[in-house]
């Protein structure tokens, strides 16, 4: 059990090369989603790297309710499909469609090829933000590469294409023993005022796996922007990130509720306790009887 996590997402700004870096630890949520869903190894580690994302995605979010949320169709992928959302306050959580892959699980494979079969070479996507009332803003687009497609291309085809924001990212989740041993996440943003020739050397040093790299051995915000040849950041602002979900015992009720009386009595009928599972978050609530009687 993770006592205390030490996930966070720290930005900064290179004032000098008008990049703003934003770089998020989210091991201890991706491994608690690993176990809350019991994923195999490979769902574990594409659903990490999907976890890296949601919280890059929620530097988008500016007031308290609010939400935004990544859906990934993978067709020709083993794992069918992803689906992340972060709340405002980084509050994380999600799914894959196959939690466990045995083909994949249980291969010697390379990593490389075993995503490549996780994932497949297309994806339809959905990214929506919303607050209590409505959806504030909604983005769909596929992507098909004949090489290999990762969740990297995904979330950084959402800033690039969707907003329109120039930017270059990196989600990287690497395993240890079969499990999830670090998980993060880096966005590069340049805004306008930055220089093509200050793009072209950015996308050539993530590129050259030298992020990935530098990612998976836990480098801050200052490492990362010395390796990408930036000056000094500033402005540094760190926000912690955590594992939520806003599924509780009395939504499970209500959603029961909503059940026709008669199967609702035969539910209580069978004298036996029923187990449901939140889908983003893998808990398992126990319904009694009895609990199924105050619905009537």
């Amino acid at each position: 059990m993770i006592l205390q996590s030490l996930d966070r997402i720290v930005s900064a700004y290179c004032p000098q090369a008008h990049v703003r870096l934003t770089v998020a630890n989210v091991t201890d949520t991706a491994r608690t989603l690993e176990r809350n869903h019991l994923c195999g190894p490979i769902a574990g580690l594409v659903q990490a790297e999907f976890v890296g994302g949601a919280a890059l995605l929620g530097t988008l979010l500016d007031a308290p309710g609010q939400t935004i949320s990544l859906r990934a169709q993978l067709p020709e992928g083993e794992l069918g499909g992803v689906t992340v959302e972060c709340a405002y306050g980084y509050g994380i959580r999600g799914y894959t469609r196959q939690k466990v892959l045995p083909r994949l699980d249980e291969s010697e494979e390379p990593d490389e090829t075993l995503f490549d079969r996780a994932i497949g070479h297309s994806t339809h996507c959905s990214v929506v933000r919303s607050d209590a009332r409505r959806v504030v803003s909604q983005a769909t687009f596929d992507l098909s590469f004949a090489d290999r497609l990762t969740a990297t291309d995904i979330v950084e085809d959402y800033f690039n294409g969707s907003l329109q924001r120039r930017a270059l990212v990196q989600l990287s989740a690497a395993s240890k023993l079969g499990y999830v041993e670090c998980a993060h996440a880096l966005l590069c943003e340049l805004l306008p005022e930055a220089s093509d020739e200050t793009y072209d050397r950015l996308d050539a040093c993530f590129a050259s796996g030298a992020v990935q790299d530098a990612l998976d051995a836990g480098a801050d915000v200052a490492a990362l922007a010395r390796l990408l040849g930036l000056d000094p950041p500033e402005g540094e602002t760190s926000h912690p990130v955590r594992f939520f979900c806003s599924c509780t015992s009395d939504r499970v009720l209500a959603m029961l509720r909503a059940l026709p009386r008669q199967d609702l009595m035969e539910m209580i009928a069978a004298g036996k306790s029923t187990d449901i599972f939140c889908h983003m978050c893998g808990k398992c609530y126990t319904i009694t009887p009895e609990q199924l009687k105050t619905l009537l």
